[in-house]
């Protein structure tokens, strides 16, 4: 049996700070978006940034084309001069990395992985290791990802016979759990995690966050957003049913290899071959109808006119326009 969970789709205005669309437009934004990301690493770090250059969804590749690389949502460059600033720790780099998705087994490997693509980035040949900038990784999550109830986790390097010694080698990572209890974080840090899970005027409590609060509603009425939100919606839910059929196609082979492996005998290798297809088809099917189903219905709350949901229908699933017409009947009354 193949399951298809349908993502609930949800409208502009009730997006949070700590989902990616809204977080990517306020670091993006001309006109704020700065001053958004000194507001957030002093709240987080407790030092004051002047100057920063910001690379949204930055990019960086593997050391050859089979290599990983990476994606950062917010790529923060301090290019103030690490003299302009009074602090033990003074980074040049700053990743930060608001996550919806549970993960919890992966993040301190891929909190690794980062730091080492970034180093690699940053490093020019013929550079000594005395030119590798500072980073810092933060993480903001709605989870706990280690189970103690913190709502800060700060992770460094140490010698672990005697971590009295100092060994900075530049590198801070820190994770963010946005309902921690445990531990002494500042009253501006916890309320402004309150507010990044739930981005609503009741949750404005400081000037900072009420400076925060007005480009979110700002950027949230900007008419050209909606339409910029509902393609990058439709966009991950298309790869998302890509996603399911691959998922099924791959099950399929490893189910085929093994009965191929338990069972010889004629009847039951043709039994589970039929059963094998029957399944493929039956999901591909599904994925089809719940692909079609939720273009439509996106399209609806965006008043889409019927002739341009017909129009992408037909482009993106082959279909006729008699085909197409009669899923847009099917699903007109659901709208």
């Amino acid at each position: 049996m193949v399951y298809m969970h349908a993502r609930r789709f949800r409208p502009l205005s009730d997006l949070n700070l700590i989902d990616n669309f809204l977080f990517h437009k306020m670091i993006d934004d001309k006109e704020a978006g700065e001053e958004f990301c000194r507001i957030l690493l002093r709240t987080i770090l407790n030092k004051e940034i002047r100057h920063i250059k910001i690379t949204p969804q930055k990019e960086l590749y593997g050391l050859d084309t089979d290599m990983h690389g990476i994606r950062m949502d917010a790529y923060l460059e301090d290019i103030g001069g690490s003299g302009a600033l009074d602090a033990d720790i003074l980074p040049d780099i700053y990743d930060i990395e608001p996550n919806l998705t549970y993960e919890k087994d992966s993040i301190p490997k891929r909190m690794r992985f980062y730091q080492g693509v970034i180093d690699a980035a940053n490093l020019r040949r013929g550079q000594t290791y005395k030119r590798l900038p500072n980073v810092v990784i933060i993480f903001i999550l709605p989870y706990d990802p280690f189970g103690g109830d913190r709502m800060v986790y700060t992770i460094q390097n140490a010698i672990k016979e005697d971590p009295s010694i100092d060994y900075d080698d530049g590198a801070l990572k820190i994770i963010l759990y946005t309902k921690g209890k445990v531990g002494n974080a500042s009253k501006e840090l916890q309320d402004m995690l309150k507010y990044f899970e739930s981005s609503t005027m009741a949750n404005v409590t400081n000037p900072d966050i009420e400076f925060v609060h007005q480009m979110v509603d700002r950027i949230k009425a900007q008419k050209e957003m909606k339409l910029e939100y509902m393609k990058a919606w439709e966009w991950d839910e298309y790869n998302q049913n890509i996603g399911r059929e691959e998922g099924f196609e791959q099950g399929r082979k490893e189910g085929r290899e093994q009965g191929l492996v338990a069972g010889r005998e004629e009847g039951l290798l043709a039994g589970r071959e039929e059963g094998l297809l029957a399944g493929r088809e039956e999901g591909l099917a599904i994925a089809r109808e719940e692909g079609i189903h939720n273009l439509i219905l996106t399209c609806f709350k965006f008043k889409i006119s019927s002739q341009n949901i017909l129009n992408e229908i037909m482009s993106k699933y082959s279909l006729s326009e008699k085909e197409a017409q009669s899923y847009l009947d099917k699903y007109s009354n659901q709208s």
